[in-house]
């Protein structure tokens, strides 16, 4: 893996690539299937959302619910016995642990404070961990319970000003969301607020982002972190050329 997690990675350094939800772009989003072919086609992180079963064990699934029932309610052998895509089975954490986390970095979304203890103790023992989160409260928590985990925030809101918040958090990354918020979401940050916030202390890291010449801009901005569902695309982006045209 060719990572450094510092607090910001400097605009000379390629951006590292996140596979938002493994390689979900041609793969079931969230299977050992994507992850595998994210690792394949030169991710440096893959993402995954984790989700609590009734028995307290952590799996990798975006929703809470899955055929209409909460995952909360279910106990592990409930939600392994489930088939989704290709007929590939939910993962655990620990599988996930056990088979990736020397390989490739982990880049984690939080949405149970229930969850934030165990999780870290999962995984606070591999260099490349990212816990991401929209609610603070998870964030803060990773931090007072490990101060040595990375943590990212992710913000929706394009109105509110992300430094404070970094800075009471302790957080080492901003991951702005903003997919949703204009057809030209690259257009919402300039590359002049990228390299202040590099410049304080903090890296950037994109909303997955699949269109190419999108892609180009947030490369040319120096966004220290790409988030996509078709990693093949970004690798291809950074490795052939040092400025994308």
């Amino acid at each position: 893996m060719n990572i450094k997690l510092t607090k910001a990675t400097q605009g000379t350094k390629k951006p590292f690539i996140i596979a938002h939800r493994g390689f979900s772009g041609k793969f079931c989003e969230n299977t050992f299937e994507a992850f595998e072919e994210a690792i394949a086609c030169g991710a440096d992180f893959i993402e995954f959302d984790v989700n609590r079963t009734k028995d307290g064990h952590l799996v990798i699934y975006h929703d809470y619910t899955i055929d209409g029932k909460f995952l909360k309610d279910m106990n592990l052998d409930e939600a392994k016995a489930i088939r989704i895509g290709n007929n590939q089975r939910i993962p655990t954490l620990d599988e996930i642990v056990q088979n990736f986390a020397n390989v490739i970095g982990l880049y984690i979304e939080v949405k149970d404070r229930k969850i934030v203890e165990i999780l870290v103790d999962k995984v606070k023992d591999f260099p490349f961990v990212v816990i991401a989160s929209f609610d603070h409260l998870v964030l803060r928590k990773v931090k007072e319970y490990d101060t040595g985990i990375k943590t990212s925030v992710l913000m929706g809101d394009v109105i509110l000003d992300p430094l404070p918040i970094l800075k009471s958090l302790s957080a080492d990354y901003f991951h702005p969301c903003y997919e949703s918020r204009s057809p030209e979401p690259d257009d919402l940050i300039d590359a002049e607020y990228v390299a202040y916030l590099q410049h304080v202390g903090y890296g950037v890291i994109s909303w997955a982002e699949d269109r190419v010449n999108i892609l180009k801009n947030l490369i040319n901005k120096n966004f220290n972190g790409i988030s996509t569902n078709r990693p093949d695309i970004v690798f291809n982006l950074v490795n052939n050329h040092s400025s994308v045209a």
